[in-house]
């Protein structure tokens, strides 16, 4: 009797499993702690308008690059935040959210070794509700922090995280600005660029984490198979008026190994409308060649898609914006010594 049940469950559990498939899962490489590369929205439809047919209509195989000499400079910028202290700011019957923070941006030059370039580091006192702060200077050890004031309409604790990355950010395109105005010849800024400021500027943004799709699955369907130093066609960025905002493409940085997705190592990499269809497609293949040359190291925990010159550079540019537990020490005592 028992082995004609045995024999009867398993018999219903192959039927099972011939119905139902087994769910198959997959790596994602990052730390858990940085969330994850991909959290894209699969079961929504495609977010945002997207042009894939400006390079060609073919999609059915990766472009490979046709084979360059030595790479020449390349310069990487970047930028960290950090929250010093978080405050509730009064004033009247008004009660409304703020911070101190601070942010820092910079550039490292890579030809043949990485040095690092310019940076700026910059220090906001920020309040919600658009309630106007005064500038805070406060001594620390043998510097003196001078927090400029910014007042954010938001009163969700949130709107004013976003104001200090919004202020990094601007930071970090007047970084890239100056380097190309000084002669660079391919400034690559890690993460999206702002589309629609400074258009005729031509750098390359580098989009680590896959957050939106701009393509139909039969288009995206090509990232799972692309090599190392090969990349989707050229795409147009479409805004809500139908007009071309930036180009940009899916390019894989090093070998799909197992048990890691097969979206795993990818980026896409972007340029600004003003750059042109054809010098897009210049761009591309050129910065297709060079990307797998500075994917991220093991140790990095974003790696691969944390490229090795900017996680050098967000080290270096933490220790420049000064000791967290000191700031934030110096801060709590500044605010003592006023009641």
């Amino acid at each position: 009797m028992s082995s004609l049940l045995t024999h009867t469950w398993r018999s219903v559990s192959v039927t099972c499993r011939m119905l139902w498939p087994m769910v198959a899962l997959w790596a994602d490489p990052w730390n858990p702690e940085f969330g994850m590369g991909f959290q894209a929205p699969l079961e929504e439809a495609t977010s945002h308008r997207a042009d894939p047919f400006v390079e060609t209509e073919d999609w059915s195989r990766a472009i490979v690059p046709p084979l360059q000499g030595k790479p020449g400079p390349v310069w990487f910028v970047d930028g960290v935040r950090r929250v010093e202290l978080r405050v509730l700011a009064d004033e009247g019957d008004r009660r409304m959210p703020g911070l101190f923070g601070s942010f820092a941006v910079g550039a490292v030059h890579c030809d043949g070794r990485a040095a690092f370039d310019e940076h700026r580091v910059g220090r906001a006192l920020i309040l919600g509700g658009g309630m106007a702060p005064d500038g805070v200077a406060v001594p620390c050890g043998r510097a003196m922090l001078e927090f400029q004031p910014v007042a954010d309409p938001s009163p969700d604790p949130n709107g004013q995280i976003e104001r200090l990355q919004g202020l990094m950010r601007e930071a970090e395109d007047a970084i890239a600005a100056m380097l190309v105005l000084s002669g660079a010849s391919l400034v690559i800024a890690d993460g999206p660029l702002r589309l629609g400021h400074d258009g005729g500027l031509p750098v390359v943004g580098v989009v680590k984490r896959f957050v939106r799709r701009y393509l139909e699955p039969v288009h995206e369907a090509l990232l799972a198979s692309l090599g190392p130093g090969e990349r989707t066609p050229i795409f147009a960025l479409i805004d809500q008026d139908g007009a071309v905002r930036g180009y940009s493409w899916y390019t894989r940085l090093v070998a799909l190994r197992r048990p890691w997705h097969d979206h795993a190592g990818i980026v896409r990499c972007e340029v600004r409308a003003m750059v042109g269809a054809d010098q897009a497609r210049n761009v591309a293949d050129s910065v297709t060649g060079i990307l797998p040359g500075y994917a991220g190291r093991p140790t990095d925990p974003r790696a691969p898609q944390n490229l090795a010159p900017v996680g050098g550079l967000e080290s270096w540019l933490r220790h420049r914006m000064g000791d967290h537990a000191m700031i934030r020490r110096t801060l709590v005592a500044w605010l003592a010594a006023k009641e």
